[in-house]
C-alpha cells in the first residue's frame, strides 16, 4: 500500500509540472495505473470523466464494417480525452506503464459554469482533441502508404517531447497500421523504404531519427521521392 501511495505521489508531481487547461482541478484528480490493453471504462452519466495522459499512450478504437479495427484517436502524454456512455468504441492503454489523471466530469462542468476563465481553458482543451482528429484526416488523405507513414512520423515529432527530429514510436507497427488503415506489412515496407531513401534512420526498435524533414513535409513531391 505504501509503495502504491509513493507511486501516486510521484505521478502527481509529474502532472503538476505539466502545463494543461485543467490545472485547477489537479487536487481532485485520481491517479489511474493501467496495464497494456486495459480498457478505460465508459463513465455513466452525461458528464462522463475527463482524463489526462501522464505517461504512456492510449488509443480509441472502433470496429469497421469489414470487421477490422480502426484506431480513431491516439493520446500521448499531456493529451486529454473524455470517456462517457454516449461514445461508441473502446478506449485502451497501449503500453504497459500507462498512467492517467482522472477528473470527474461533473466537477469540470461545475467549475466551467461559474468560472469564465476556466471555461475558456476547457474550450482550448477540447480544441486540442479536435486538432488531433483533423491531423489524422490529413494523414489518411495521403495518396500513397509512404505519404501516410511519413506524415504520421511528422505528426509524432514534438508531441509530448521537446526533442525535435527524433520520434519515439509509442505504439507497435500493428497499431500504426490500424491508425493509418493499411496493413502491417505495408507499414513495415514503408519504413524500410524511407530508410533506403535516407529520409529516416532507426536507432533501436522504437526510435526513429528524421534525417530529411523537407522530404516528409513535401509529401514526396519531388520526382526522386515519388513512391
Amino acid at each position: 500500500m505504501k509503495a502504491r501511495s509513493h507511486a501516486a505521489d510521484y505521478y502527481r508531481r509529474i502532472l503538476s509540472a505539466q502545463p494543461h487547461g485543467l490545472k485547477r482541478l489537479d487536487p481532485v484528480a485520481a491517479i489511474m495505473h493501467c496495464h497494456r490493453g486495459q480498457e478505460i471504462p465508459n463513465s455513466p452519466g452525461p458528464a462522463g470523466h475527463w482524463y489526462c495522459v501522464i505517461v504512456g499512450a492510449v488509443r480509441r478504437c472502433t470496429i469497421r464494417s469489414d470487421g477490422r479495427r480502426q484506431i480513431v484517436d491516439l493520446m500521448l502524454p499531456q493529451d486529454f480525452f473524455v470517456s462517457d456512455s454516449k461514445r461508441d468504441g473502446t478506449i485502451e492503454a497501449v503500453v504497459e506503464e500507462t498512467v492517467l489523471a482522472s477528473y470527474p466530469g461533473t466537477r469540470v462542468e461545475q467549475l466551467a459554469e461559474r468560472d469564465p476563465l476556466f471555461a475558456r481553458e476547457l474550450r482550448e482543451v477540447a480544441f486540442q482533441s479536435l486538432t488531433r482528429s483533423q491531423d489524422q484526416l490529413q494523414i489518411l488523405g495521403g495518396i500513397t502508404a509512404l505519404e501516410k507513414v511519413g506524415s504520421f512520423l511528422l505528426s509524432l515529432d514534438g508531441r509530448g517531447s521537446e526533442k525535435r527530429g527524433q520520434v519515439e514510436l509509442p505504439v507497435s507497427r500493428y497499431d500504426i497500421a490500424d491508425y493509418l488503415a493499411v496493413s502491417v506489412e505495408t507499414v513495415c515496407r514503408s519504413i524500410t523504404d524511407l530508410q533506403h531513401r535516407g529520409v529516416i534512420a532507426l536507432a533501436g526498435k522504437r526510435t526513429v531519427k528524421i534525417l530529411n524533414r523537407g522530404a516528409l513535409e513535401d509529401r514526396f513531391a519531388e520526382p526522386a521521392m515519388v513512391a
